[in-house]
């Protein structure tokens, strides 16, 4: 027989729930392991379905049914990204290839698929890690307060979104506006880099530590990339990149503003403006 817990035992228990609970668990496994991946490949066990009445059936025989998640190991998934997106000869087929991925990172989660804004073809391709929350609430690419600030910054430059392109590095808002993991970047890499070898850019402005991951293939923090310029190849197509603070982060922190204009006027020199 186990003796009762202690009071400082009991405290530790109860704020260990409480740290599973705000970290989205919400389902105890059992004592045998399970391959997750496995469940999640098999045909779902259909119930019996009650009988359908003959004024409805029609209407039951064609409407869409969800989708059930499925569950893939990373390697695999990125695999099958990175095929997804090599057979994509446009912008659009790619929207469509990204937006039909069935291992997507919380695709499910989110309320709109969120590609560009601007126009395609520019010479200046903006990356944002992902869309946030004024743009999940809209369903409007690149609408909330960092979108005003890019404005601003593109016009600094001489630039707005009729001679520019901005895109996200994942189509969906993240959970909590969390970070990307670096498996989910894998996955939504070859998205990424596909849309660079289609937008065919001459200077592109990454803005984060997602961006700037994915497309200079690094794990090298922030501070030194910036101030340099890097060629980018994807595919065939080479484009001169840039690394910048997150969008956030500057409307946050105004003390980045100078190295954030030495930046922006070296994008320029490049594309010459």
């Amino acid at each position: 027989m186990n003796p009762a817990p202690t009071p400082e035992t009991r405290a530790a228990l109860l704020a260990l729930l409480d740290w599973y609970v705000e970290s989205g668990v919400d389902l105890a496994l059992d004592d045998a392991a399970h391959d997750r991946y496995a469940d999640s490949a098999r045909a779902p066990v259909t119930p019996a379905a009650a009988p359908v009445p003959p004024a409805r059936e029609a209407a039951a025989a064609t409407a869409p049914r969800p989708r059930a998640p499925v569950i893939a190991p990373p390697d695999e998934a990125a695999r099958a990204a990175q095929a997804a997106a090599a057979q994509a000869e446009t912008l659009d087929a790619l929207a469509a290839a990204l937006a039909d991925f069935p291992h997507a990172p919380f695709r499910d989660m989110a309320q709109h698929f969120l590609f560009s804004a601007g126009t395609a073809g520019a010479p200046v391709m903006v990356f944002d890690a992902a869309p946030g929350a004024t743009e999940e609430s809209t369903g409007e690419a690149f609408s909330g307060l960092s979108a005003r600030l890019l404005d601003n910054m593109l016009a600094a430059i001489g630039r707005n979104r009729d001679s520019a392109y901005l895109a996200y590095a994942a189509a969906w808002r993240p959970p909590g506006d969390r970070p990307l993991t670096p498996q989910e970047m894998a996955i939504f890499a070859p998205f990424a880099r596909r849309h660079v070898a289609l937008a065919r850019p001459k200077a592109l402005l990454l803005f984060g530590e997602t961006p700037a991951r994915m497309l200079l293939d690094t794990n090298e923090p922030l501070g030194p990339l910036r101030g340099k310029a890097f060629d980018i190849r994807c595919g065939e197509h080479v484009a001169k990149g840039y690394v910048f603070n997150g969008l956030a982060a500057i409307l946050k922190s105004w003390s980045l503003k100078p190295t954030v204009w030495r930046d922006l006027r070296m994008a320029a020199a490049a594309l010459g403006g």
